[in-house]
């Protein structure tokens, strides 16, 4: 990650990404009706280039917000002084300041404590098999667990 963000070369590795099945279908019937924030931990010298991946795998991006992480939160992080946790904390802290949040999806059952300090009614857990369980993504405050993105179509 460090390499992506901060080496010009590490733009390169932008190539190696794909978007998860089903996913731009669900977040542009979502856009139809709500705001959406994407929360990333690329660098915010990134931002362009993560709005033009977004844009060419045909997730909505227009009316949308993108809150990244800076290079200090990576320097901080890498000096031991902040961990990545706490720092999605307080980004998100931020978002739920600005925006009545009453939904996160996420794949990485320990930013879940983060989310559930917040009056986020819908926090699912997008299962990652291999690595953990739907009881790992409870534990943490997931309020739901689902195995892919089909599974929040609207129908």
């Amino acid at each position: 990650m460090l390499t992506l963000c901060i080496e010009e070369g590490g733009a390169n590795l932008l190539s190696l990404d794909h978007p998860m099945p089903h996913a731009a279908q669900v977040l542009k019937g979502w856009a139809e009706t709500f705001k959406l924030v994407y929360l990333t931990g690329r660098t915010e010298n990134m931002r362009q280039l993560t709005l033009d991946e977004l844009k060419s795998f045909g997730f909505p991006t227009q009316r949308t917000d993108l809150e990244m992480f800076t290079l200090k939160d990576w320097m901080d992080y890498f000096s031991l002084q902040s961990s990545v946790v706490e720092t999605r904390s307080r980004l998100f802290s931020k978002i739920c300041r600005r925006y009545n949040v009453i939904r996160v999806v996420d794949d990485y059952p320990g930013f879940f404590a983060a989310y559930r300090k917040h009056p986020v009614p819908d926090r699912i857990g997008l299962l990652r098999r291999k690595r953990y369980s739907p009881q790992d993504y409870r534990a943490q405050g997931a309020t739901r667990v689902i195995e892919n993105w089909k599974d929040l179509l609207i129908h």
